[in-house]
This record gives structure tokens, sequence and C-alpha cells, in this order.
């Protein structure tokens, strides 16, 4: 790429970035919906009645209308206008992946579409020509990316930076026509940002930091830009708390969805920014990618550690930097204090988000990292242009090739889970996503021998569960209910006790051991007709222990030990079967061989 022989029109460039945004992402139309999907797509109650549903979309909490595995997240969703979007697709077109993927990709190519126009047209305007084109090509290409894109549930990230860009772009319309339409405009816009998703809130400070930078206005004139959006805020987030605070009840209080939950003070602190200065790492490097970096993927580290030393040298540097060429409006200076200002709110630093990491979250912050890559290259003019051309195309290529190559991986979830499994291996999400996921095709399969090998494999990534996590009540039931597959009735009766004790007032928990007390019952019957008294007795005697209401496995019992001539025992297992059902009948013939 030379400034003499690259002499597209902006109309050109624009087709490039279509064309190339289009491209790269196409495979995802093939790709089923993935992991959350459920949670705003495939079983959500209120999306589930479509444009009759909107008006209780805009009264209720995300979670809590969804009927997903893993919509349990402890804080509040309040994204309704992102849903929204969902309840009118499922009404035009029910539950149809390909049309939801299609829409995801679309909405991409408007937002760099607004994107290239907003940089090319005003903050870059004093740049280089082609600055926003290179720009935009390396945000296209960057695989950091395909979790927004390929994600269906993702879309609330890319309606809400496509807000923010078009209040951004009236917000430079007002400053430079003092338009009050635009200005209103620009606020509704951001408003709407709002409703999206709620770390749109971080452009209170970037309209601002644009406004100094790039459009010749001092720092008081440009905190002035915050006014209306701090009052935008607080309405947003009074209607935020007002739909949420009684209407939401809390997850239980878990490490995997409060990753700090077990980390002193100082731990926190320096793991929060050790991960500050991998989610740089991953813009610069983005290889290995992951779903989940959640417990305990990344361990906690002391202050005293090398990892935290060296990540807060070189971040505090980089605010330093930011700072001391703050006065001549440097474009680097902008681009570091963009990166924290967007990344800020979901760094953990302010409020516990629910995961250490997460790839989505770099949507917004990315675009730093790209102004910057961008920018370095049109200022390496003394390297000969060969050199300098074949390293950008060179870059560009690996990028777009994992970018291609991860958007398969989001194929389905088994693609996703068995990738991401090996890539972050010490995930407990991803090794129970991984055990889910192998319980499910054993309970379909017909193949014995393959049941059984879906079943073990199964059990080997949920033991892996519960050596990063003991105490998980979900894994702990996966692996009973694996065993179970197996008919391995021993096995998954010391799980899902295990299961129970965590779980004391769950359904579901109360269901399964119910369910195995009348399997452990069964069996005993069935020893009991073959005349094995003692193995009967062993059954009924796990099934009493899983399910001490279970009537007929005491009666059963009380049955065998007559037939024992243990009388004594016989005596207390019919006493409690009086004193569950006063009126069950006794029949002794019912036990007479």
């Amino acid at each position: 790429m030379t400034t003499n022989n690259f002499n597209f029109k902006p109309a050109y460039q624009l087709i490039i970035l279509l064309l190339f945004a289009l491209g790269l992402n196409f495979n995802t139309l093939f790709s089923d919906y993935t992991l959350d999907d459920s949670v705003v797509m495939t079983s959500n109650s209120l999306v589930e009645k479509g444009i009759k549903g909107i008006p209780e979309i805009f009264t209720s909490n995300l979670v809590d209308e969804s009927k997903g595995p893993h919509a349990n997240l402890n804080q509040a969703r309040y994204r309704p206008l992102s849903t929204a979007t969902f309840a009118v697709e499922y009404q035009l077109f029910g539950k149809n992946p390909v049309v939801s993927h299609l829409i995801n990709v679309l909405i991409f190519m408007l937002l760099m579409t607004l994107l290239y126009f907003v940089l090319q047209k005003s903050i870059f305007r004093e740049q280089h020509k082609y600055l926003a084109f290179l720009t935009c090509i390396i945000y296209i290409a960057h695989p950091i990316h395909t979790e927004v894109i390929a994600n269906v549930k993702s879309r609330d990230e890319l309606i809400t930076f496509l807000f923010l860009i078009i209040s951004l772009t009236l917000f430079i319309r007002y400053n430079q026509t003092r338009s009050i339409v635009k200005f209103v405009f620009a606020s509704i816009c951001f408003f709407l940002a709002l409703l999206t998703r709620e770390s749109a809130i971080t452009f209170v400070a970037v309209v601002p930091l644009i406004m100094y930078f790039f459009f010749n206005r001092n720092l008081k004139q440009s905190l002035v830009y915050a006014v209306p959006l701090i009052i935008v805020s607080g309405v947003f987030l009074f209607i935020r708390y007002s739909v949420t605070h009684n209407n939401h009840e809390p997850a239980p209080l878990l490490v995997l969805n409060s990753p700090f939950l077990y980390a002193s003070a100082g731990e926190a602190f320096a793991t929060k920014t050790f991960i500050l200065l991998k989610y740089i790492s991953l813009l610069i490097f983005p290889h290995p990618l992951s779903w989940d970096y959640g417990f305990n993927q990344i361990p906690y580290i002391k202050l005293a550690s090398f990892q935290f030393v060296f990540s807060f040298i070189v971040l505090v540097s980089l605010l330093v930097y930011a700072l001391y060429t703050f006065k001549q409006k440097s474009l680097y200076s902008f681009c570091i204090l963009y990166f924290f200002v967007t990344i800020s709110l979901v760094s953990n630093y302010i409020v516990d988000v629910g995961t250490p990491l997460s790839e989505r979250f770099l949507f917004q912050p990315s675009l730093s990292y790209c102004i910057v890559l961008a920018s370095f290259y049109f200022k390496l003019e003394r390297i000969p242009k060969v050199i300098t051309n074949s390293i950008l195309i060179l870059i560009l290529g690996l990028l777009s090739l994992k970018t291609v190559l991860r958007n398969r991986v989001w194929e389905n979830n088994e693609t996703l889970d068995l990738t991401d499994v090996v890539t972050t291996p010490n995930s407990e999400r991803t090794n129970q996503y991984a055990t889910e996921l192998y319980i499910l095709k054993g309970n379909k399969e017909f193949n014995i021998d393959l049941k059984n090998e879906y079943y073990n494999n199964a059990i080997n990534y949920c033991k892996r569960c519960l050596e990063i996590y003991p105490d998980n009540p979900i894994a702990i039931m996966e692996l009973g209910s694996a065993y179970y597959g197996l008919n391995d009735y021993d096995n998954t009766a010391v799980y899902w006790k295990k299961m129970y004790k965590l779980l004391p007032n769950d359904p579901q928990a109360k269901y399964w051991v119910e369910t195995l007390s009348n399997v452990f019952n069964k069996q005993g019957n069935g020893f009991n007709n073959q005349g094995k008294i003692d193995d009967a007795i062993r059954c009924y005697k796990k099934a009493t222990e899983l399910n001490y209401d279970n009537v007929e496995a005491w009666y059963n019992l009380g049955g065998n030990y007559y037939l024992k001539k243990d009388s004594t025992n016989a005596d207390l297992a019919w006493g409690i079967v009086k004193k569950l059902k006063p009126n069950h009948e006794f029949n002794m013939d019912d036990f007479s061989k």
C-alpha cells in the first residue's frame, strides 16, 4: 500500500470494507444457535410471544424470563431494546439461526459503514487520508470480534456500538451547526444505546475526549458534552433500578458468577490488573481464543508476583504517557485513554461483571488498537514500502485467517465446547459444558459402545470440573448423571446425595434423588424375585438413604428383613412405613417364600 498508487475514493473504500466484512463472516450464516443464545432467543418466554411480548420486555429483567439452563446470572440484566429485536425476529421468522446470524452480519456491516464515515469525514479529517480506511480494515479482520458477530446473543454489543456511533455523529454535527434537533437526537440515540447494553455509559467520557482531541475544544468546553450524557444516564439508571430492584432475585453467590469471591483484596486487585494487561495482549496476539476464561483459567495472583508487577508497570506507563501527551492532543494519548475508558466498566474494578475476562468486552476498546496499528503503518515512511506493505499484508492475512477459522469454531455447541475445553483446560465452565455435551450425546445414542464412550468422556471432563471447583453442585449432579447413563447406580447415588445435600431446596435435585431411589427399589424387587435377599436389602437401604419418604422401599426393606427372620430391623422399617403412611396395607403374603 503506497500513497502514490493507493488512490481509492471513499465510495470504493467503503465497498471494499463491506465486501471484506461480509466475506470474513459469511461462514457464520451456516452456524446454529450456541451457548447463551437460549437466554435471548431459543428459550426466552417473552421473546416467544413475538411483538406482543415487547411491552413486558421493557418492564422485565432479561434473565428472569429465560428458561435456558445457564440463565442464572448474579446481576440483573436490563437490555430491553436488543431483546425486543429478537421478539420481532421471532414474530417474523421463528427460531431460524440463518436469519439470526444474517442479521448480526448486516448490523456489523452497517456499523462499519457509519464508523468509517465518522472517522473519515470528521475525526480523522486532519490525519492521513487513508487512516480511517486502514483502521476499519484492521477492525474487520481482527478475530477478537468473532464472538460478538458469531454469537447471536452478543447482538447487544453490535447494536450498542451502532447507536453510540450515531449519537457521536449527531453530537459532532451539533458541534458544527448548533442545531438543537441534532443535540436532542444525539441524546436519544445514547439513551437507546443504554437500553441495549449498560456498558454504553462509558461514552459519557468518550464524547468529551473526542471533542477535546479532534475538534479544537479545550478541556472545559469538551466536558460540557458530558452533562447531557450524565442526565440521560441518570434517567436510564433510575428506570433500570425500578425494573430490576424488586423483580430480580439474585442467583446464589458462587465463584462461577463472582470470579473474585475467594480472593483477598490484594489478590483481587493484582489479578484484575494482570487481566487488564491480558486484554491488551489479546489485541496484539489474538491466539488462542476461548468463549470462557472463568474460574480457574486465570488463577489469583499476589501483589508480590512478577505478573502483577509487570502488568502494573506497563499499564501505569501507558497512562503516564497518555497524560504527558494530553495537552499536545496526541493521537496515541487519545487511543490509550479511549481504551481505558471503554474497558473500565467491564474490568471488574468498578462492578463485578460475573466473569474475569471476555473477548466480547473488547468490541469497543479494540478500536483504539486498530487506530494505533494503522497510524503506526503510515509513520514508517523511511522504510521501503515493499517491506511495510508485505508486513501489513501478512498481518491482515493472519488476522483474517484466524477470524474465518474462529467463526467455524462457533458453528455449534459441539465444535465450540470441544475446541475451547482444550484452549482453556483450567476453566470450570468449559469443562462443564463439555460434560453436558457428552451427556446429551450419550442420551441420544443407540449404539451401546458409542453411548458408553460418550458417558465416559463426560465423566472425565466432569471430574476435571470438580478438581477445579469441588463444591459445584451442578458438576456433581452431572457426574451422577453420566454414571446413571452407564447404569452405574452406586456411583450415581454417591454424587446425587452430595448434590442434594448442597441443594436441599432445589426441586430438580429432589426429583433426581427420588428417581434414583425408585430405581434402587425396583432393583431390590428384582433381587427379591430371584431369592437374593441380601442384595435386595442393600438396594432397598440405598433407596431409603436417597429418599427417606419412599414408603414402598421401607415396606420392602422390612419385608426382606422379615424373610431373614430379622424381626428387629423388620419392625423398625415397618414402623417408619406406619409413620409415613398410616393407612398403608401390610400383607405378609407379599414376602412369603
